[in-house]
């Protein structure tokens, strides 16, 4: 990157350059410390974007844009502070080099997702995608490598406690581990040896989601602030995923993602959707009719199957589970979505089923009353008679505890945890139905491909049997005709060693007469018709054209 002295432009190019790539694509631009250039930009009066612009701007959302108050030729010098250093200086991004302020500046100018307050920034950069791993991979760029030294010729890290601390905030571990040329475990180790907090589970989850997150402060420690480990080389390259909803064409894309940011759940008091209502229903009176049954000792395998969501959770959960389908087919609805009569969400043409399971808390087992009865009637009988049978009562219950897990299509899984509850995973929810649908649908076109090519195969392997069959019937034709035709050339053969005697008597001749008509019958090439035989069939076969006599 080419080193700049001062730059000179005026307030409006100055002002068009923030608004285009943004103050930290500026700082990039011209290789000039963020902060100095912050500094200058709020001394020339000069507008920015304000938080949260370029996540709006990315999902086609109305934003405004500030205007430039005068004078708009006014010439500012941009001059770039930042002292010149050797190479290895260059290399390092410890705390002398930039403040703390200065690179919590840097994580906000470079992340579209930190618009939760406890992460501070001016604007947000344009990236073309909301995802992390985009974001880490635009701050590689702007943050200059790690400290490093070599010793008997291998390179080791030098790993700075209060840098490290600000990056792990920064980025998921397995970006960072990148940047140091080390596994994510490696990393995760140094923060441990180091006491840095690290970001918990679902952080990353709910920091895309555009949701308040809090930041663990670095604690005070004894511990030292620096730690120096190998550089293996060995980093984490996770396989490449397809971009969200890539199976979705640009503008439905937008569509669907624009309403996943967006969707809440309804008001407690509002109507549900008429088909949640109905199956609310069903599954009220299910309850009651298998309570009926268990009464009346029923054998299970004789109750009515259960209904969806009637045997998986408590009667406590089931009006949330139900507002978080409400939600859902409420705000998928619009884009051509419909739910079935047992809550299956159809999508994109594709039957997508949801499963809803509570988990259960094991309890130690209470003896009821009447378990009681049975045992100190077993304790009688044990004292009367050494073949008494004891009771059994089993030792623990499982109680409903009201923590849900929603699985797509058999999948894909969403479940209440520390960090956050379903109802913080709406959009994800949303998100994942429609891919789910797209993974039914490529394999519902792979089964009609198969089937298609079993019925194609099917078609040739009966063309081809019954073409065999015809050219096996047109052989045995051939077959019966030269037999005939045999014939009648033997027959032939014969009357003309007859008809070389001289003296040939008048039966004779006749019997000659006779016997080339016979021969002119036996011959398809002829095919006579015979006075008491009609007309031959040559194409059946010796057995079917046998001369038989009759007794009639």
């Amino acid at each position: 990157m080419p080193e700049y002295s001062n730059i000179e432009m005026t307030r409006k190019q100055l002002y068009d350059e923030i608004w285009e790539i943004s103050v930290a694509g500026v700082a990039k631009k011209y290789n000039l410390p963020y902060t100095h250039l912050m500094k200058q930009i709020k001394d020339a009066g000069i507008p920015i974007p304000p938080s949260g612009y370029w996540t709006k701007l990315n999902f086609n959302k109305p934003v405004t844009k500030l205007e430039l108050p005068e004078p708009a030729d006014e010439i500012i010098l941009l001059s770039n502070s930042r002292p010149s250093t050797s190479k290895k200086k260059r290399q390092s991004l410890t705390i002398e080099s930039y403040s703390k302020d200065e690179l919590e500046a840097g994580i906000a100018e470079a992340s579209t997702a930190l618009e939760a307050p406890t992460l501070p920034g001016e604007e947000q950069a344009p990236f073309p995608s909301t995802t992390i791993k985009d974001d880490a991979s635009e701050v590689a760029q702007t943050i200059d490598l790690p400290e490093t030294y070599e010793q008997s010729g291998q390179t080791f890290n030098i790993y700075d406690r209060e840098l490290l601390y600000n990056e792990i905030w920064l980025a998921p571990v397995t970006e960072i581990a990148k940047r140091y040329a080390v596994s994510d475990v490696t990393i995760r180790k140094v923060c441990q040896s180091l006491d840095i907090p690290t970001p918990p589970v679902g952080y990353w989850a709910k920091l895309r989601a555009g949701k308040p997150v809090p930041r663990t402060p670095l604690p005070i420690t004894n511990k030292p602030t620096k730690k120096s480990g190998v550089r293996t080389g060995t980093d984490y390259s996770p396989s490449l995923e397809k971009e969200t909803l890539s199976f979705l064409n640009e503008e439905d894309r937008s569509v669907v993602l624009s309403i996943a940011t967006q969707i809440r759940l309804p008001n407690e008091n509002a109507k549900m959707h008429p088909t949640i209502v109905a199956h609310r229903k069903s599954v009220i009176d299910w309850k009651r009719k298998h309570r009926e049954q268990e009464s009346k000792g029923y054998n299970r395998r004789a109750m009515d199957t259960p209904l969806f969501l009637a045997d998986t959770v408590s009667e406590e959960s089931l009006p949330r589970v139900l507002h978080l389908f409400d939600a859902l087919i409420k705000a998928m609805e619009p884009l051509e979505c419909s739910l079935t009569s047992d809550l299956k969400f159809v999508v994109n043409g594709e039957t997508v089923s949801v499963s809803v399971t509570e988990a259960k808390d094991e309890i130690q087992h209470i003896p009821t009353k009447e378990e009681n009865i049975q045992l100190l009637k077993y304790e009688e009988d044990k004292r009367r008679n050494s073949w008494a049978s004891k009771p059994k009562i089993r030792k623990y219950d499982y109680v409903y505890n009201g923590r849900l897990t929603v699985s797509i299509n058999s999948s894909k899984s969403f479940r209440d945890c520390k960090s956050y509850v379903i109802e913080d995973r709406l959009g994800d929810l949303m998100i994942s139905l429609y891919e789910a649908s797209d993974i039914l649908r490529q394999e519902r076109e792979a089964r009609e491909e198969a089937k298609r090519k079993r019925q194609e195969e099917e078609r040739r392997r009966e063309e081809r049997r019954q073409r065999v069959n015809e050219e096996v019937d047109q052989t045995l034709i051939l077959e019966n005709l030269s037999e005939d035709y045999d014939t009648a050339c033997k027959i032939r053969r014969y009357i003309a060693a007859v008809e070389v005697s001289e003296n040939l008597d008048p039966k004779t001749k006749d019997w000659i007469t006779w016997a080339k008509a016979k021969a002119d019958w036996y011959d398809p090439t002829i095919a006579r018709e015979d006075e008491f035989f009609g007309k031959r069939d040559h194409q059946k076969n010796a057995d079917q054209k046998k001369l038989e006599r009759r007794w009639w």
